[in-house]
């Protein structure tokens, strides 16, 4: 089990810009131009990141599973197929922290609506940061052996892996060591949280789809890459 904390993020000076400007139909209007900017400093200041992670070794995917010699079974047609050929799969949880969290609930129950949708697009664009943060981090502990490549990550909740699979990760992977956790409906609390999956094996034999939304029909969903 790998525990980060104390992570330092370089977060860019526009950040949540674009996540917002699709969010708002390709235009921003000047008073969220000044809004940004402002948030973003408040947003910085609240961050708390924190990763953990563990590997597994897969034994057999028949079908939609995926099974490990754990003994832990994920079910789902495409994660069975980005791990297809993968020997081992790091399965992980990121968070940006409680007081992210409070922050937009605050502005939320506070009823500035503007400043939470802001405040939503800059933490949203952040754990973007985070994840490729730390995924270059386990990337790097993991492609150590010759020949070996990279799946790309892929998330329950995503396409076709449904938000259930959330209890099996959470198994796997202990996020209270982070403070995250599962509330009643599989979603993970810190919020701003996500977990999933890197699959790692002969570079010749791994799933070579280059991010997840290449598995997805939905051409016009505001977070695809």
């Amino acid at each position: 089990m790998n525990i980060i904390k104390n992570i330092e993020l370089d977060i860019p000076d526009d950040i949540g810009r674009d996540f917002l400007t699709k969010l708002m139909g390709g235009r921003l209007i000047p008073q969220m131009e000044t809004m940004l900017e402002g948030k973003r400093g408040i947003c910085i200041d609240a961050l708390e990141p924190a990763a953990i992670y563990d590997k597994f070794d897969i034994d057999t995917i028949e079908g939609d599973l995926v099974y490990f010699k754990s003994g832990h079974i994920f079910n789902g047609p495409n994660i069975s197929r980005i791990l297809e050929g993968s020997e081992i799969a790091v399965i992980f949880i990121f968070t940006l922290g409680k007081k992210i969290d409070d922050l937009i609930n605050g502005g939320r129950d506070s009823g500035d609506t503007l400043g939470t949708i802001i405040m939503d697009a800059i933490t949203t664009s952040m754990l973007g940061t985070l994840g490729a943060h730390a995924g270059k981090i386990i990337k790097d502990n993991n492609l150590t052996q010759k020949n070996y490549g990279a799946t790309c990550t892929y998330s329950p909740g995503q396409y076709k892996w449904t938000i259930e699979e959330q209890k099996e990760i959470h198994k796997m992977v202990d996020g209270s060591k982070i403070g995250v956790r599962l509330n009643e409906s599989f979603l993970m609390i810190p919020f701003k949280s996500i977990s999933g999956i890197y699959g790692f094996g002969p570079e010749d034999k791994i799933n070579r789809t280059r991010v997840a939304c290449d598995l997805c029909p939905r051409e016009n969903c505001i977070g695809r890459r």
